[in-house]
């Protein structure tokens, strides 16, 4: 099967059981090969602003795509149903209290008992809803999930004539749709075209998010004052899932354009410490690698289109904005390398002071030039691409291009990357490299957001290429908006690593901040850009010291990167 990026949840700890750790992870992968959460995420924005219950649409979503997961993956690994079984059994025992004080609480306890092979009384409200969404196991896709969602949303929980109006409407566009003799690809684009809205509601964001990195069992009740915190930590899995892990990345990343040996040397100089046994991946992305995965392929060119729409919507004052940047980068770098001639005792001699000679005490007769040349610049843009910047997407991406594009013109070679992390991987995706023609800048407008952020590990690995650039002056801008926050699936072999701390909190930030510095002793001139929460500056002062700078207005972040650059060059 395939393993998700995302995971968070109560359970993914180096405490708990085998049984738990391989179902966790074998069910996080089935929900990202099965379920497309960005439509997911527009349907359910879509019944908010419709004046819809959001708890109760999020609650049928959870518990359809649940039985939708679990039966596609069962097929596809028929001994993981049992492992299941004794899974939940060990978690139901963590329980204190179950919650059954409403409709969907309650069929969300007889649903987990159901899939065990137990039962209980329920009134007939439960057992109906129960045997209706039991009926997801024949669905095929995320758009059948979406269907049989609304369909039970006004069946059992709406009385409003305008929602059955609502449902006629949305069965009636799906159908339309599915007559259309059109590929796959685009009859995605049809039916995402009814969710239309290029933001999602933030409340929205969180909730699709926790569903899809998290057990359906973990919202059941109260736990034991001693389970284990709700944290990502570290996941133990068997030899055997590990390496179908690992086997993943290029499926669903794109193939590396580093050679096995390049990739095993760089691994041996930065994955150590805390990040000993993580690995790294340099990609172009699936768009411009040769790639078998269609879904993935079908995804990044959403994301693509999403992101130039966004760019579309201002292009005259983003060209501004460019062409801005572009004069103030030039003339700061002009008036920084002009010659500066005073007068001396030695040097080159000017006639018309001769006079001097013999008549007055000022022997400066000749002038000194002094030289201004400060050298060239190469500048590498790291951007957080964390599931935590999806709200966001379009916003950094444009900026992104803007930065590029600015010192693309200005003739100063740039590189612009992508960093998350997919279990012990951390994903470092190339939109533009040094070389590249104007043309390429446009790659992009590929950067999209999921999964978690190790950004320790990605610092050392893009300043590993970075510091053996020509260049006098290497210049590194970090866009991120949080704080460091990772899992890491390890194979049970490894468990004899001591002391092994989750990729979180102030572990998090002292890894990252010992980067930051290691590369600004390297010569590179590591400064950041922050655009999270302002409560949370304290992280970004810890990492980056007094080289960063707070961004409220996302769009602003190519202006603020300006005015750091055109620091640099007048100052060092």
């Amino acid at each position: 099967g395939s393993y998700e990026d995302d995971i968070d949840d109560s359970f993914a700890t180096e405490s708990v059981s085998p049984e738990i750790a391989l179902f966790y992870a074998a069910k996080a992968g089935a929900r990202k090969k099965y379920i497309e959460w960005d439509l997911i995420k527009k349907y359910v924005n879509y019944k908010k602003s419709s004046g819809c219950d959001v708890e109760t649409v999020l609650g049928l979503i959870e518990l359809c795509s649940d039985v939708m997961v679990e039966e596609k993956l069962f097929a596809e690994r028929p001994g993981m149903e049992e492992i299941r079984n004794e899974a939940y059994t060990q978690i139901l025992e963590r329980f204190i209290r179950i919650h059954l004080n409403s409709p969907m609480e309650k069929v969300r306890y007889a649903l987990v008992l159901d899939k065990m092979g137990k039962s209980a009384a329920f009134d007939s409200l439960t057992l109906r809803l129960l045997k209706e969404i039991k009926e997801c196991a024949q669905v095929k896709d995320t758009r059948e999930i979406i269907l049989h969602t609304e369909r039970l949303y006004n069946k059992y929980f709406s009385d409003l004539a305008a929602e059955s109006i609502m449902e006629e409407e949305i069965i009636k566009k799906v159908e339309e749709f599915e007559r259309q003799e059109v590929d796959s690809s685009f009859a995605d684009f049809l039916f995402e075209e009814l969710f239309k809205d290029n933001k999602i509601d933030a409340q929205v964001e969180q909730s699709i998010e926790q569903i899809s990195g998290a057990f359906l069992i973990e919202s059941l009740g109260e736990l034991k004052s001693d389970t284990p915190s709700t944290t990502p930590q570290v996941v133990y899995v068997d030899e055997e899932t590990a390496e179908k892990i690992y086997n993943k990345i290029e499926y669903y990343y794109g193939k590396s354009y580093l050679s096995p040996e390049e990739v095993n040397r760089l691994q041996q100089k930065v994955c150590t410490g805390i990040h000993l046994g993580c690995r790294v991946h340099f990609t172009d992305g699936v768009l411009r690698t040769k790639s078998e995965n269609m879904f993935q392929v079908k995804l990044v060119s959403r994301h693509k289109e999403n992101n130039l729409s966004y760019y579309r919507q201002k292009p005259r004052v983003y060209k501004r904005n460019i062409l801005r940047l572009k004069q103030t980068i030039l003339q700061t770098m002009v008036a920084e390398n002009q010659k500066t001639i005073i007068p001396a005792d030695h040097g080159v001699i000017v006639a018309n002071r001769l006079w001097r000679v013999g008549r007055s005490h000022n022997r400066k007769l000749f002038n000194k030039i002094m030289e201004n040349e400060k050298g060239r610049y190469v500048v590498d843009i790291l951007i957080d691409a964390s599931g935590s910047q999806r709200a966001n997407q379009g916003k950094v991406a444009v900026q992104a291009y803007i930065l590029s594009m600015a010192l693309t013109l200005a003739k100063i070679p740039n590189r612009v990357l992508g960093f998350s992390s997919f279990l012990d991987y951390t994903i470092l995706r190339r939109y533009r490299d040094y070389d590249d023609s104007l043309r390429e800048n446009e790659n992009i407008f590929e950067y999209f957001a999921a999964g978690n952020n190790r950004d320790g590990l990605a610092i050392r690995a893009v300043c590993e290429s970075l510091k053996e650039r020509e260049e006098e002056n290497k210049i590194l801008i970090v866009i991120s908006d949080g704080k460091p926050n990772d899992i890491k699936i390890s194979k049970s072999s490894q468990r004899f690593i001591a002391g092994e701390l989750p990729y979180k909190g102030i572990t998090a930030l002292k890894d990252t901040a010992r980067e930051v510095r290691r590369a600004r002793n390297e010569g590179i001139l590591v400064f950041g850009v922050y655009t999270g929460r302002e409560e949370e500056l304290y992280a970004e002062k810890y990492i980056y010291g007094k080289d960063f700078f707070y961004v409220k207005n996302i769009e602003r972040i190519s202006d603020i990167a300006g005015m750091f650059l055109r620091r640099v060059i007048e100052n060092y």
